[in-house]
């Protein structure tokens, strides 16, 4: 305590430059040594910090885009019409019986293309505007469609017309009792000039009696393909004109 300061530090320092090397042997030492900043190895803290974050977010991207790929390519996969093109779109609000998607007449959506969704037909295009359009489902009682019931054991399709039953269903009317039609047969939506080229899986039926009010003909209830609650993308067909055809 009686020593000045002056000579005490210079102790501390001569004490520090002889046994420095030893005090710094170990991996402690190691990990507390900071690189050179002129090395072409180190990187500031910061800049690894947004680096990481940069890639986080290419990373979330480029997952969204390839899930995107793979729900347009399982549609794709079961669309035999060449002539189709497909738009996918996200719904982005629900209503009964009725979605909003995220596309509109900007991508070439109009009024009664059909919609897919989970690989079968789950209604039309009812209302467009610019960048958002309404999809009227098949359980709606505003949906009526044509179409072809398939009836395997005899090798025929049957036609009706399908109007939904404003619950989580449909109904197929006016088929006549003499058509031989079965629980599990499946209903396709029947080709449309301008709007469907070839049949298009819509559900299959899950009920088949007779009808209470009229006894000649059937009493037919259909199930859709598609689960509602867990669509949250679906695909509009857009059929090519002449005049894309010719462009290509």
């Amino acid at each position: 305590m009686l020593i000045p300061q002056s000579i005490t530090g210079r102790v501390n320092f001569a004490f520090i430059d002889i046994f420095g090397f030893f005090l710094n042997i170990g991996t402690s030492a190691a990990y507390y040594q900071t690189p050179e900043s002129g090395s072409p190895f180190f990187v500031p803290r910061h800049e690894h910090n947004k680096l990481r974050v940069a890639y986080q977010n290419l990373q979330a991207e480029f997952f969204e885009q390839k899930k995107q790929i793979e729900e347009l390519g399982k549609v794709r996969m079961t669309e035999p019409d060449p002539a189709a093109g497909l738009v996918l779109a996200k719904i982005i609000n629900r209503r009964k019986n009725e979605f909003i998607i995220n596309r509109g007449s900007a991508d070439g959506l109009k009024k009664g293309q059909y919609v897919l969704g989970d690989n079968a037909v789950i209604g039309f295009i009812e209302q467009v505007s610019a960048d958002i359009s309404s999809v009227r489902l098949i359980s709606s009682s505003l949906c009526k469609l044509h179409v072809r019931i398939s009836a395997p054991d005899v090798n025929a399709y049957f036609n009706g017309t399908i109007q939904g039953d404003d619950k989580d269903g449909a109904k197929i009317m006016n088929v006549p009792k003499k058509y031989n039609i079965k629980t599990g047969y499946l209903v396709y939506a029947a080709p449309k000039a301008g709007f469907l080229q070839s049949p298009r899986i819509i559900g299959h039926i899950s009920q088949c009696v007779i009808d209470r009010d009229n006894p000649v003909v059937w009493d037919i209830s259909v199930k859709p393909a598609y689960e509602f609650e867990n669509i949250t993308n679906v695909a509009v067909i857009v059929m090519k004109t002449e005049v894309d055809k010719g462009a290509e």
